[in-house]
């Protein structure tokens, strides 16, 4: 790690801002990684991919930095809640698919404890703490209330699961592991990573969905043979380069490029954080790279109602340019391509 990403990290996130508002100013931001222009479906210069991260309560659980990290959990699943029916009726106003990678637990309707246990079934991750999470004590599950949708909404989804699945537009349902561990050499033992992909590809059946792609939580990435043995293609992968080109990987994976937070973070105004995604969508068709935008359900109103519209509306003027897909879709024409 360079001195200069490891003095960035170790900012504040008002200080962040202000650095990045600089960069983007200077021409510095988005990253573009040369390699070549690529031919995208039906001729389009480039590809614009939108994934959402689907959590509900499962995400926070663990979270740093607060006093209370449930009741955390529990305002982001409600925000989540009420944001969806937003999210979906503008995805279907502009015709714009979404990869909405989901916690495999959303699947289900309810839950029972076996002798004391939620799902004793699955290892538990060890003891662990990185940048995101702190996990010291206690079960893993600790925090399952071992009930039904109706009695704690917060942590089961079948509800929007099948809103995302009766919206016009086809979206993908994608990977988001069973119950949002590090995925990460270090923290994530195989024996965990192999036993959540396989319960995700079990709940994922039982709805007549397979599935293909997949999202780190944290993007924290790792465990990468154990993706191609449960059966998926692709994984969302964040690097240096903010547009870059998706790539095969030494396990037949396709890598995704990550690209750029969709959300306003903190110290951005909104119309400077417009400005700024309007030049990743500029630079992605000046150089014929992916534009993968990712956000969580649960972000601050102020994105549904006028960043992620006016985001929409300045790609629909470039309509013309843009193929827009789910990173399945995109994985379709990458695998056609190379046969």
């Amino acid at each position: 790690m360079s001195l200069t990403k490891l003095i960035y990290d170790h900012m504040g996130p008002l200080s962040q801002s202000r650095v990045d508002r600089f960069r983007y100013r200077a021409g510095w931001l988005p990253r573009v990684r040369d390699s070549g222009r690529m031919a995208w479906p039906g001729g389009k210069i480039t590809p614009l991919i939108i994934s959402a991260d689907l959590e509900l309560a499962w995400a926070w659980r663990y979270v740093k930095g607060v006093a209370e990290p449930q009741a955390i959990a529990l305002q982001k699943a409600e925000q989540t809640r009420r944001n969806l029916p937003a999210l979906l009726e503008l995805f279907d106003r502009h015709d714009v698919p979404v990869t909405w990678a989901t916690v495999g637990h959303l699947f289900l309707e309810r839950c029972a404890c076996q002798g004391g246990r939620p799902h004793p079934n699955l290892p538990r991750p060890l003891y662990y703490e990185n940048e995101h999470w702190r996990y010291k004590g206690g079960d893993w599950f600790d925090g399952d209330p071992c009930s039904d949708l109706r009695s704690a909404p917060a942590w089961y989804a079948p509800d929007l699961l099948e809103a995302i699945l009766s919206a016009k537009v086809k979206h993908e349902i994608a990977c988001h592991t069973f119950s949002h561990i590090d995925c990460s050499d270090g923290n994530c033992p195989p024996e965990v990573m192999d036993a959540e992909l396989a319960e995700c590809q079990s709940r994922a059946r039982d709805w007549g969905i397979r599935l293909k792609s997949f999202v780190f939580p944290g993007n924290l990435a790792g465990n990468l043979p154990l993706l191609k043995k449960r059966g998926f293609a692709a994984y969302r992968w964040h690097g240096r380069y903010e547009l870059d080109v998706p790539l095969q990987d030494e396990f037949g994976l396709w890598r995704i490029p990550g690209g750029v937070g969709w959300e306003k973070t903190e110290g951005w105004p909104v119309k400077a954080w417009i400005r700024a995604l309007q030049r990743c969508v500029d630079r992605a068709m000046e150089t014929g790279t992916v534009l993968h935008l990712w956000f969580h359900p649960s972000c601050e109103t102020v994105n549904i109602e006028l960043i992620f519209p006016a985001l929409l509306e300045y790609v629909e003027s470039q309509r013309a340019y843009f193929q827009i897909l789910t990173m399945g879709s995109l994985v379709e024409h990458l695998s056609a391509r190379s046969e």
